[in-house]
């Protein structure tokens, strides 16, 4: 069976962590995310990955290579263009063997059960499986009907008022079917998907059900996440950290008898006061004094001067943060400094950002 990860995206609502790495090697707690999705791949049966890639796509390929570190064979079908979600799915396989494929968005964070799903869609002989999320009204997702024997009825796209309201934030009564993007399709289906930029939930989906081709829901159980602001972005970190997402793959490191994870050659002066569930990366610095707590990561190489104070904060690579800082609910790219005294409040800052001693910004 044939994993396709679809990761050609620019990551925009992401910006600025997706200037310099595509979103799907955003690390999340201390790894790049990609490496959970591949394990839950992997965990379900699939013995060969595709990445359909287009934005930054030497940086996924240098990061998996061939496959062998994880386990599995893997592919990569770069776009010349954007394909949209269905074209990036056919373009995976274009000229492979056929087999049945697991496919994935690249910004989902779950724990599903991937093989019930595909042990369901076998029984059912569907031609595609969705995997559906049940989610409260308003939303400004798309949603799916399905029948009392899981047979996928309709796709109905949210009209202009229904988003303005999940905007405002009215509330609803009841709860829909959304697509939580993970699809099982058989290979006679694969090859009719067009080799050209098309959606496949409003194009592709809607025009095999019309011809009647035997499409079934199946209502994922679980943590479900889509990754694509930079508050889901703690979000998923905090999920990974707390355990509330059971995934195939730990965080980074090694859990203490304290409860938080580290990797190698960590400098830990002894008055550092670090809550279960924090992460800090190979090579960390983390001075006298020093109070990290709400799942805050540290990355690989980073310091945090004498009596800084961080709650729920994601902290990148190589990072300097200087003596005196407090930050909360921050998003702090790799190689950025901060200098002594700085004081922050949700602020997410790109790569190589440098922000004065003692200054003082909420978001």
């Amino acid at each position: 069976m044939r994993g396709i990860i679809i990761a050609g995206g620019f990551g925009t609502r992401l910006r600025p962590l997706t200037l310099r790495r595509p979103k799907p090697l955003i690390p999340v707690a201390n790894r790049p995310f990609l490496e959970y999705q591949v394990a839950q791949l992997k965990a379900a049966g699939a013995d060969e990955i595709v990445f359909a890639t287009n934005y930054l796509a030497d940086r996924i390929e240098a990061h998996f290579g061939d496959g062998s570190r994880f386990g599995v064979r893997m592919r990569y079908a770069v776009e010349t263009e954007p394909l949209g979600t269905a074209g990036a799915i056919r373009n995976a396989v274009e000229g492979l063997p056929p087999d049945r494929a697991i496919v994935f968005n690249g910004d989902i964070l779950t724990d599903f059960d991937i093989g019930a799903i595909v042990r369901q869609h076998i029984e059912t002989r569907a031609q595609v499986t969705l995997t559906l999320y049940r989610v409260r009204r308003p939303h400004p997702y798309g949603v799916i009907q399905v029948a009392a024997d899981g047979r996928v009825q309709a796709f109905i796209e949210p009209t202009e008022e229904q988003k303005r309201a999940a905007d405002r934030g009215e509330p609803m009564e009841g709860s829909d079917f959304i697509n939580a993007g993970i699809y099982i399709i058989e290979p006679e289906t694969l090859v009719r998907i067009p080799l050209r930029p098309c959606s496949i939930e409003r194009e592709f989906y809607p025009q095999i059900l019309a011809e009647g081709v035997p499409v079934y829901g199946v209502e994922g159980k679980g943590f479900w996440l889509d990754i694509g602001r930079p508050a889901q972005y703690l979000r998923a970190t905090r999920a990974l950290l707390s355990g509330e997402v059971k995934t195939a793959l730990p965080p980074a490191g090694y859990r203490t008898e304290q409860g938080y994870w580290i990797g190698a050659e960590v400098d830990i002066q002894p008055d550092a006061e670090i809550e279960a569930g924090c992460s800090i990366g190979n090579g960390a610095t983390i001075e006298s004094r020093v109070q990290l707590s709400g799942y805050t990561v540290v990355g690989a190489g980073s310091s945090i001067g004498g009596g800084s104070v961080l709650h729920g904060c994601i902290i990148g690579e190589r990072v300097q943060i200087g003596d005196g800082c407090h930050l909360e609910n921050c998003i702090i790219d790799d190689e950025c400094v901060i200098e002594p005294h700085v004081r922050l409040r949700n602020a997410v800052l790109g790569a190589g950002s440098v922000v004065r001693a003692y200054s003082a910004a909420e978001a």
